[in-house]
């Protein structure tokens, strides 16, 4: 069963996520959330969803301001709103706690959802995600000021090869569209959040079972800045993926949803593809 459903936060906003579920009807399946990164959508995980909807159900959100869900330009934009997102998700969804995974900011999100409601997670997996953005990154690369002149698509364009590597033409303008519904007046407010708070300190107080997979090197993050999540987290498992991009959960979705699938077959037994 695919659904695509619209459903409304605590504050109004109409927010959009697909749900996957080829799971058995007669059990009680876990839920898995996939957050897709910043400047993206649900889209950029399609290929997550063959890996996991057998065993479970897969919901992918809209993060607010991206693909079909609401930019709520008229309403507060904090880290703990992101985070009540996902945690009134699980409630429209009726799904006392889930296994989420964080893509890039998608990820930052989650660990901000993890710090708030520790006991909504059932494990977290992290993908080229960060505490946070160290307060140097973003002015390397201008990205707020290009963004404001040219557009997220041409920004995207530019940075590509840093996002997916080498890709050919037709998946670079698939990648592309799925960046459409993401404004630039939206991402004025997106961005300096998302590197108003550095927290890799905090991580020591996420108590569930947790994954991290990162480029090596990653073209857009110094390596240190994982390595110092790594130090905080409690023991997370790590892999590093040689000649990854940093888009890696939509350049090689196939190897990252493996990663996840087999990490959550460590928590619990799932059925083995054939």
């Amino acid at each position: 069963m695919t659904i695509s459903r619209q459903w409304q936060a605590s504050d109004g906003t109409a927010l959009h996520y697909c749900l996957d579920d080829f799971s058995d009807p007669w059990k009680q399946s876990e839920c898995v959330v996939l957050m897709h990164p910043g400047m993206g959508s649900a889209q950029r995980l399609y290929a997550w969803v063959p890996h996991l909807a057998r065993d479970f159900r897969v919901v992918r959100p809209d993060l607010r301001g991206h693909g079909k869900s609401q930019p709520a330009l008229d309403q507060p934009l904090t880290h703990a709103r992101l985070a009540q997102d996902l945690i009134e998700l699980l409630d429209h969804l009726g799904c006392d706690k889930a296994h989420v995974m964080g893509a890039s900011a998608g990820g930052m999100i989650a660990m901000q959802a993890a710090l708030r409601c520790p006991q909504r997670f059932s494990s977290l997996s992290l993908f080229a995600a960060t505490a946070g953005i160290n307060p140097e990154r973003p002015k390397k690369g201008d990205w707020l000021a290009r963004v404001a002149k040219g557009g997220v698509r041409k920004f995207l364009a530019e940075t590509m090869r840093e996002r997916i590597g080498n890709a050919e033409p037709e998946r670079v303008k698939w990648f592309l569209d799925t960046a459409e519904g993401v404004t630039p007046e939206f991402l004025a407010r997106f961005m300096p959040l998302m590197a108003s708070e550095y927290f890799p300190e905090k991580l020591g107080a996420i108590t569930c079972p947790a994954l991290m997979v990162v480029p090596d090197p990653d073209p857009m993050v110094e390596a240190h800045e994982y390595e110092l999540m790594r130090k905080y987290l409690r023991n997370p498992r790590y892999v590093a993926i040689k000649g990854a991009a940093h888009s890696m959960a939509g350049e090689i979705p196939d190897r990252c949803a493996r990663e996840m699938r087999e990490f959550l077959a460590e928590l619990r037994p799932i059925a083995t593809a054939a």
